[in-house]
């Protein structure tokens, strides 16, 4: 790996980190924000989603790596004072590299890609869909909205509307309510739903007036005939790995260390 590139939250420390980032790679690496071999992203998990959707076109070439100056850093595998580590680490070469599920949605306004999840939301009035999964009907859902997310996801939105955490290397996406309505003349599954990647969810609405398609950090306004797809992608995100950080250390160290 011989060029790089930096995606760096626009807070002052994060620039001042990045800056000090540059000197420190440019001694051995080439900077090169068009064709990078690693993306270096300074700041929080926000930072690293919008990392892996600049360089969605190159997803397959380019691998990710992330310093936490944010307020969450599960992506993240070194805090802010570890900057000369990652470098060392970068200019010893020892790594692996493991991938990460990406979902793939498709609208009438194209094809978009999502790292963490897909949300329909409406936060005007109440949303009806019909949900269908492989084009079976599976059931009308009345509420705010439903998520779909990835394992990277299931710990994000996902996790706050009570959906369980997926372990990260599994081929699963999550269907999750959005505050959904159920009464004796309403009612959907009322739980979440984890498909592998043999399955497709397509949403149905006769009306998505006042709705949004939200894809990771992107926000996409819906037209009423749109019909939504939704799949694990054949797409993944590479993320490089120089410190053996478990999925059990992600999560305690994002939700239960002090």
């Amino acid at each position: 790996m011989k060029t790089y590139a930096i995606v760096c939250k626009q807070d002052q420390e994060s620039i001042t980190l990045s800056e000090k980032l540059k000197e420190q790679l440019n001694t051995f690496l080439t900077y090169n924000e068009k064709e990078p071999d690693i993306v270096i992203s300074v700041g929080g998990d926000g930072t690293m989603l919008y990392s892996v959707h600049k360089y969605i076109d190159a997803i397959d070439r380019v691998a990710f790596i992330g310093i936490h100056t944010g307020t969450l850093g599960f992506l993240t595998d070194y805090q802010r004072d570890e900057y000369l580590r990652l470098v060392l680490d970068i200019k010893n070469g020892q790594h692996r590299i493991y991938e990460r599920h990406l979902l793939e949605v498709s609208c009438l306004e194209g094809t978009y890609f999502a790292l963490n999840e897909v949300r329909i939301e409406n936060n005007r009035r109440s949303q009806v869909m019909d949900v269908y999964i492989n084009d079976e009907y599976f059931e009308t859902f009345r509420g705010n909205g439903l998520c779909v997310s990835t394992p990277v996801g299931s710990t994000a939105y996902n996790k706050s509307l009570g959906g369980a955490v997926i372990h990260t290397c599994t081929g699963l996406m999550q269907l999750s309510e959005i505050a959904g309505i159920h009464h004796n003349a309403y009612r959907s599954l009322g739980s979440s739903l984890i498909l592998d990647q043999s399955h497709t969810i397509r949403f149905q609405s006769q009306s998505y007036q006042g709705a949004i398609l939200g894809v990771d950090h992107l926000v996409i306004d819906l037209k009423d005939k749109d019909c939504i797809c939704v799949k694990m992608s054949s797409k993944k995100a590479r993320f490089l790995q120089y410190r053996n950080v478990s999925f059990t250390q992600r999560l305690k160290r994002a939700y239960l260390n002090s």
